[in-house]
């Protein structure tokens, strides 16, 4: 099998970016860098360059985490590789992922290999892993995980028309709509902070209040702006109208319900999300009248 990673870049800083690229470099036949309109392309170019295993594809705009990861997949694809891993470009991996997640590389109808997540602010219980070498799971972040380009052309990639976030969530859907797997590697861990996180321990007293076992452990605010608010405000909903056929709308609207709350009374700036997430759900109608049309 032959395989390639890809980094999605955007005003990359360089340091960091050049520890991803030094762990991966090594366990994969190609990196493609491809760059989303950022000012700092001259270092990126500088720095990357120079490298045979390297190829830079700049952007003059910054068309989305999807589209870079259409290009990337097309392009490894036209270059006759079988899998490519998909990474921020401030997530470093383990330098022995690609080994790892070779063992399942043979399973059956396996679309899509997702390391463990562990955000460094929060705290993960032992138990919500087990023992189990791996499982099979419903949604996964894109970063560090293992494309299967066949599938990838089969089910007509990336979403374009979302930009950035619940992409990778609409992906696994569409993978799992077409009766494929995601598998989740456990004994492969990709460490990252998510945003600025905080916890967020408010609702503890009322959950053992109710007997509410999902409120007995702190939750986390993530803080990000205004902008990407607007952008998740906006996909989820076109992302549950998308699958509402095949996903559980309740337990998607609950998750809704609980970033929202979380969202507009424990973190800054919480006129300027309101107004995002009012316009999110405005837009969200435009992207469903697409659809339907």
């Amino acid at each position: 099998m032959r395989i390639c990673a890809g980094i999605t870049l955007f005003e990359p800083d360089i340091n960091r970016l050049r520890e991803n690229v030094l762990a991966t470099i090594g366990q994969v036949e190609r990196i493609y860098l491809i760059d989303n309109g950022s000012k700092n392309i001259e270092k990126i170019k500088s720095e990357f360059g120079g490298s045979q295993k390297i190829e830079i594809i700049e952007n003059n705009q910054n068309f989305g985490i999807a589209t870079a990861l259409n290009q990337m997949c097309n392009m490894a694809i036209k270059d006759g590789f079988d899998y490519i891993m998909t990474l921020d470009q401030d997530s470093v991996p383990e330098s022995d992922l690609i080994e790892k997640y070779s063992r399942y590389l043979d399973m059956d109808k396996v679309a899509l290999i997702t390391p463990r997540f562990i955000d460094d602010n929060e705290f993960e219980e032992s138990t919500a892993i087990g023992n189990e070498p791996y499982s099979f799971v419903e949604r996964c972040n894109t970063s560090a995980s293992l494309v299967k380009l066949s599938a990838f052309n089969e089910v007509g990639g990336f979403d374009d028309k979302m930009f950035i976030d619940c992409v990778d969530f609409d992906y696994c859907t569409t993978l799992l709509k077409n009766g494929y797997k995601i598998l989740r590697d456990n004994e492969a861990i990709l460490h990252h902070r998510l945003g600025e996180a905080k916890e967020v321990r408010f609702f503890i007293p009322f959950g053992k209040l109710l007997g509410i076992k999902k409120l007995q452990k702190p939750l986390y605010t993530y803080n990000h702006s205004p902008l990407r608010t607007y952008y998740y405000a906006r996909n989820i909903r076109y992302y549950a109208f998308k699958h509402k056929d095949f996903i559980n709308l309740k337990t998607e609207k609950r998750v809704y319900l609980k970033w929202l709350v979380l969202k507009l009374f424990f973190e800054k700036q919480k006129f300027a999300k309101l107004r995002a997430i009012i316009k999110g759900k405005k837009d969200s109608k435009k992207m469903i009248k697409e659809i339907l049309n």
